[in-house]
């Protein structure tokens, strides 16, 4: 976050809002530099699994043939559902906006009055976690979506 508001309680706020980082203005433009570059070095660190295969507890996707397996169970996705699912995976332990999944799913700009891809969350929660306790998909109230092992 960058910001004016420097308070103790507006910095815990910004933190507990999801915040990765807190700077409050004025600031200097080598010390804004120096946290993007450590944010974005965690992030590639993060993202970038290597191989051709994702996999989040039991649950593998192979980009190249486009399977998805949990638990040795193959599941068929369809293809907006595959991005979706791989979307989920490549950010996982990320919260991520509805407006991030609209941009980076289906490259558009977020409609506030759709639920479609609420609708698509449900639809892959119901396809990833049948026959399992374990849930991966988990709604942050508010702010979106995050894929974790609980």
């Amino acid at each position: 976050m960058l910001t004016a508001m420097g308070t103790t309680d507006d910095k815990l706020e910004g933190f507990n809002s999801g915040a990765d980082d807190y700077i409050v203005k004025p600031f200097e433009f080598k010390e804004l530099l120096a946290r993007i570059k450590v944010l974005l070095k965690r992030t590639i660190n993060q993202q970038l699994p290597s191989g051709n295969i994702l996999k989040v507890a039991d649950l593998e996707l192979n980009i190249d043939s486009k399977e998805v397996t949990r638990n040795g169970r193959e599941i068929s996705l369809t293809a907006k559902e595959f991005q979706l699912l791989e979307y989920f995976m490549r950010n996982r332990s990320r919260v991520v906006s509805r407006a991030d999944i609209a941009e980076k799913v289906w490259d558009l700009d977020f409609d506030t009055k759709t639920n479609v891809i609420d609708v698509y969350v449900n639809f892959l929660r119901k396809k990833i976690e049948c026959d399992t306790d374990s849930r991966l998909i988990h709604t942050q109230i508010g702010m979106g979506y995050i894929m974790k092992e609980k």
